[in-house]
């Protein structure tokens, strides 16, 4: 069968785009051909007849009606089809002028088949027009058709009847014929009398729904069309009534509107309807006086569903979440779906308390686990909560509260309710603000990347660093990655800071290679996002990274968390292949904490897995962490991958993973994470020592402006092997054995100098209590405030009990303290200069100050260097 040839005349501009895109995908159904004007189209009709005129108008007025009558002059017969704006306004004249007239949405779906009939109408007025001469002729074409078809005199005595109107009303045509119009229409009805008395005085009657009677008295819904019966004299003589079945586009219209206001795959409400019956609810509500409550719920952990066990899987629970808030919702209440794995739940009278109530109840409905055909699934669900009495009351605000509510419940625990307050919209405003200026942060390079160490535990040599991102806000200082990494994935621009701290990192790194500030073989380590490792153009990002920074593929290791795996495994996994087939090292991060490490290992490309931290930490002393960090660094061996500990602090952390034979080791016991100016600084075997070697000085390092000197020990000490760098412990010896206590603040490794140098003194000092010792980088942390200075009330928590402790066993009170390897940049230098000033207004303690060995009456003076690296608070 031919498709219909169809002429588009696109004279409005949101009308015009539905059309071409309904015809567009019509296109195996119909002919098209397009008129950007009306007067191309009536060129376009004068070189060949077409089946159909498809007009766009999106608000119709007298020049419509114009429009309308020039084309019906040139279409040959074609059926007219107005198609208008949803909201627009058609006259009856409009109406009768034009064969249909369809609105933009009514342009989908099955609309075909209307355009079809509208169609086959038009054909058979033309050819009732053209062969009303011919009884025999137009019987054939009218029992062809399936519309109903049938004339009536002006008086409106039926007769003719066709096949179709047999079909339609029931009737045979010898019941009919001869019979009056009346007999089709409801008992009473006026309207026979009208249409008759418009066809009359010339009318026509278009695109009439109305209701008719059936054979069996039952009524029904037909679309029709009145025309005039013109004699040969040209007289009118009657009537011709085509007329069709409405419930087919009735049906169509109620499809329609269900797929526009519901979800198809739970049949819920979404957003649209949802936002409609909360207006109505809240407006009832205010009328009322009542409150309406809104349960935004958030099911938790839902991706984990898909990613493990498919996304069949996923849609059965979300069918089953949505009949579990069926069932557990009032019959005055509303469940809808937002998308993804969000559900509103819509209580009309439900106060505060009502509403903690109905959701610890939907609370406990969805948490019951979900059978399965491979076991049950259990997913548990966070809501958020806003009432109308004491929140917005517009639907858009109260979903808004809701879900600001929704997130705090989120971040205190999940599977939980929250009701919202003002103090959350403001979190909320200050999170979306603070994305906005890290957006922009982005844009214009206003972010850092700092660089921790990665040392060999077998030779001390450091082997790669670790790159990570930082922001100082220009008005909130530091802000922490646990802060604005979260922002960035949350907003969707988290792929772009990995590219830039990537771009950075690479070049920094190839720089500090080449001109030996970093060893030649050091390898810089970047993490990646979930987002960037779904990213199909991960791979050729990452190459044209290191073809522009010249820096070698392996060189470079990308980290990853199990998390990030989880999210698409299969783009995951090509996204892996491809970074090692350009020669880069994967790192699988946090390895230890999630619930599939072993597959992972099996089953991807990764060259290396970094212990968590959080076994490094409490190896030393929990069996439990120490069995655990000794078996993955047995697996990681026997896979043939290479093993990193992470937040080593300690010595005897990193002794023990020494101990264990794991490869290398990164954290706070060697370095915080600095700037790469900084970082080289530290690192040996390049340019730097030479230019640390520079900078060191000899003669006293002092505590402070003024400070008071310690009294030297009046005895000659026997050890002269201390002297060298050892000469400080020389200090701490003569003076513990002259009754002087001695606080230390200091490194690890500075401590354990210091302890093996004084030998057993170190222990008999410790146990009069005498000596006591603090960490550097631990006590700066602990008494930096929010300001970058230090706190008093810290302080005196930190410091003062243990001068306290030590005035409490000598009168003199010698200080020793190295804040220089410690107090950039992670810590303010202020807090150096506060804790310093701090210590000498202590009272009553007297604190006398040792600088250095060269003050001991042991030494002389001798010119010696400081202890610690040019920078250092050392005394």
């Amino acid at each position: 069968m031919v498709p219909p040839s169809v002429l588009v005349v696109a004279s409005g501009p949101g009308t015009g785009t539905v059309l071409a895109t309904g015809v567009s995908a019509a296109a195996t159904e119909l002919r098209v051909t397009h008129a950007l004007t009306v007067g191309s189209a009536m060129g376009v009709l004068g070189t060949g007849a077409f089946d159909c005129v498809l007009i766009g108008v999106d608000s119709p007025d007298a020049a419509t009606v114009d429009v309308v009558h020039e084309v019906r002059a040139g279409a040959a017969g074609a059926a007219v089809v107005l198609v208008v704006a949803d909201d627009a306004e058609v006259t009856i004249e409009l109406e009768g002028l034009a064969d249909l007239v369809l609105t933009t949405h009514q342009i989908s779906g099955d609309w075909l088949r209307t355009l079809r009939s509208t169609i086959r109408h038009a054909q058979v007025r033309t050819a009732l027009r053209t062969a009303e001469n011919s009884l025999s002729r137009l019987s054939g074409i009218v029992e062809s058709v399936t519309d109903a078809v049938f004339t009536t005199t002006v008086e409106g005595t039926i007769t003719t009847w066709n096949a179709g109107a047999h079909q339609l009303y029931g009737f045979g045509a010898a019941e009919v014929i001869g019979a009056d119009i009346a007999l089709l229409h409801p008992a009473g009805s006026d309207e026979p009398r009208r249409i008759i008395a418009m066809v009359r005085d010339g009318g026509t009657v278009g695109g009439l729904e109305t209701i008719r009677r059936n054979r069996d008295g039952r009524t029904a819904r037909v679309w029709m069309s009145v025309t005039p019966l013109r004699g040969i004299d040209g007289a009118i003589a009657g009537t011709v009534v085509v007329a069709r079945d409405a419930s087919d586009r009735l049906e169509l219209e109620a499809e329609l509107v269900r797929q526009t206001m519901h979800d198809a795959l739970t049949g819920l409400p979404n957003r649209a309807y949802l936002t409609y019956r909360l207006s109505q609810a809240l407006a009832e509500a205010k009328r009322r006086d009542r409150p309406v409550a809104v349960l935004l719920l958030d099911l938790d952990q839902f991706k984990t569903v898909d990613d493990v066990h498919g996304h069949l899987a996923g849609d059965r629970v979300l069918i089953e979440i949505a009949d579990r808030l069926r069932d557990s919702a009032r019959p005055t209440d509303l469940v809808a779906r937002l998308g993804g794995d969000e559900f509103v739940v819509v209580c009309p009278d439900t106060d505060v308390d009502a509403a903690g109530r109905m959701a610890e109840r939907l609370i406990a409905a969805l948490g019951a686990p979900i059978p399965m055909e491979r076991g049950r699934i259990q997913i548990g669900t966070s809501i958020g909560i806003a009432v109308s009495a004491m929140a917005s009351s517009d639907p858009e605000g109260l979903l808004k509260q809701a879900d600001a509510a929704m997130h705090e419940a989120k971040a205190r625990g999940r599977a939980r309710s929250e009701i919202f307050d003002p103090l959350l919209a403001r979190r909320a405003d200050d999170r979306r603000r603070l994305a906005g200026e890290l957006r922009e942060a982005l844009t214009h390079g206003r972010l850092d990347v700092y660089y921790q160490p990665v040392v060999d535990l077998s030779t001390d040599r450091v082997v790669a660093l670790e790159a990570l991102a930082r922001w100082n806000h220009p008005e909130r200082g530091a802000v922490p990655p646990g802060t604005f990494v979260p922002l960035a994935e949350e907003h969707g621009f988290i792929a772009e800071v990995d590219r830039w701290v990537l771009a950075r990192a690479c070049q920094e790194t190839a720089d500090g290679r080449s001109s030996g500030e970093l060893p030649r073989d050091v390898r810089v380590a970047v993490n990646l996002s979930a987002r960037s490792l779904d990213d199909p153009g991960l791979v050729p990002m990452v190459s044209e990274v290191l073809r522009e920074s010249g820096l070698p593929a392996t060189a470079l290791v990308l980290e990853i968390t199990e998390t990030a795996l989880l999210q698409n495994r299969e783009v995951a996994r090509a996204s892996l292949v491809g970074l090692r087939s350009i020669g880069a090292g994967v790192a699988l991060d946090d390895f230890g904490t999630g619930y599939s490490s072993l597959s992972f290992l099996r089953e991807l490309p990764v060259t290396g897995v970094k212990i968590d931290r959080s076994f490094v930490r409490d190896a030393v002393e929990r069996t439990e962490d120490l069995a655990i960090t000794e078996a993955i660094v047995r697996l990681a061996h026997g896979l043939g991958l290479e093993t990193i500990a992470e937040g080593v602090e300690t010595v005897e952390q990193r002794d023990l993973l020494r101990r264990l034979g794991c490869g290398s080791a990164q954290g706070f016991w060697w370095s915080a994470a600095v700037p790469m100016a900084t970082l080289a600084l530290a690192l040996p075997g390049g340019r730097a020592a030479a230019r640390i070697a520079q900078t060191r000085e000899a003669g006293p390092a002092r505590f402070g402006e003024s400070p008071r000197q310690l009294r030297p020990p009046q005895r000659r000490l026997p050890e002269p092997a201390l002297i060298g760098p050892n000469r400080t412990a020389c200090c701490l010896r003569g003076g513990i054995d002259a009754g002087q206590a001695w606080l230390v603040v200091a490194t690890p490794a500075r401590r354990n100098t210091f302890a093996r140098a004084l030998g057993s003194l170190h222990t008999t000092a410790v146990m009069r209590g005498q000596l006591l010792e603090l960490d550097a980088y631990d006590t700066m942390r602990k008494m930096t405030g929010p300001d970058g200075g230090l706190d008093p009330d810290r302080f005196d928590r930190v410091v003062g009990p243990m001068l306290q402790r030590l005035g409490a066993t000598s009168a003199d009170v010698g200080v020793h303290v190295e804040l220089g390897p410690v107090n950039q940049p992670l810590l303010s230098t202020q807090v150096s200069t506060d804790l310093r000033r701090r210590l000498q207004a202590l009272s009553p303690i007297s604190l006398e100050y040792g600088d250095h060995a060269g003050d001991c009456s042991a030494h002389g003076p001798v010119p010696v260097q400081r202890l610690a690296v040019d920078g250092s608070t050392a005394s």
